[in-house]
């Protein structure tokens, strides 16, 4: 009996897979949930029963990563209810093998950054708009990543522009997923992890893996594209701005999810 090829699945997670209670109140699409992350006593992170049991039935010759903006640290405060060897963090900055950074992956990122400001200049970059009516906070997370919280109804189009050329010189680029702008090292991005996911898959089964891929925000635009069959929630950012090759769900929220983990399930089953 000849063993079916193997599926890498590389999924975003907030806003594409879980959801908090102000993301679902903005978005609808509303099911049975459980908490999969509590901060300071409050929900801040759920997956809905339908994504949980599809992820769960997905076959052994199936490998589904994680691929996340989140840092090591913010991904391992989510309980994920089910099993997975790889992950993606930092907007491809870490790949996580079982639990541990990935050596030739980690060895790559030190040279990345190496080449670019520190992420203090590009926080300082931010910082510089300190007063401003749609500036609320901002800081840095790691070396990796520092962010901006914003009211993206106040935030011009063209300080947006000014922020995204100012951060590129730096060696840095400008990422806006609801209230959050983040800025990652211009040489990161989940794409290029997925794609060294992919070899070392590949390097393991002798076969280059089917590849299946899920994202909401324009930083994932790209692994969408490089991957075979794709999907996007409705409501999205890359639903309302040119899906490309991704597929929009019929509803948004926790149904989009609901929908995208069921049709995995589908593929990999048939």
């Amino acid at each position: 009996m000849r063993c079916p090829t193997p599926v890498l699945i590389t999924t975003d997670l907030d806003r594409t897979l879980i959801f908090s209670h102000q993301a679902t109140s903005q978005l609808g699409g509303a099911l049975p949930a459980d908490a999969i992350e509590v901060r300071g006593g409050r929900v801040t992170g759920e997956l809905s029963h339908v994504a949980r049991d599809s992820l769960r039935a997905l076959p052994p010759h199936v490998r589904l990563c994680p691929a996340t903006s989140r840092n090591p640290g913010q991904l391992a405060r989510l309980r994920l209810p089910f099993p997975f060897r790889y992950a993606i963090a930092a907007n491809g900055g870490v790949v996580m093998v079982d639990g541990d950074p990935d050596p030739a992956w980690s060895a790559r990122t030190r040279r990345e950054l190496a080449d670019i400001s520190p992420a203090d200049a590009a926080a300082a970059l931010l910082a510089g708009f300190a007063g401003s009516s749609w500036l609320l906070r901002s800081g840095v997370i790691d070396e990796m990543s520092c962010f901006a919280i914003v009211d993206p109804a106040k935030l011009p189009a063209e300080v947006l522009a000014v922020i995204a050329e100012s951060s590129l010189a730096m060696g840095w680029r400008t990422s806006l997923i609801g209230r959050k702008l983040h800025l990652f090292p211009a040489g990161f991005g989940k794409e290029r992890a997925a794609a060294y996911v992919a070899e070392r898959v590949a390097g393991q089964t002798g076969i280059p893996p089917r590849r299946l891929a899920a994202g909401d925000a324009e930083h994932d635009r790209s692994m969408l594209t490089a991957a075979d069959h794709a999907w996007t929630p409705a409501g999205s950012d890359i639903a309302r701005d040119s899906p490309g090759k991704a597929r929009i769900t019929r509803l948004p929220g926790h149904a989009a999810a609901a929908q995208i983990t069921c049709e995995w399930l589908e593929i990999c089953l048939s």
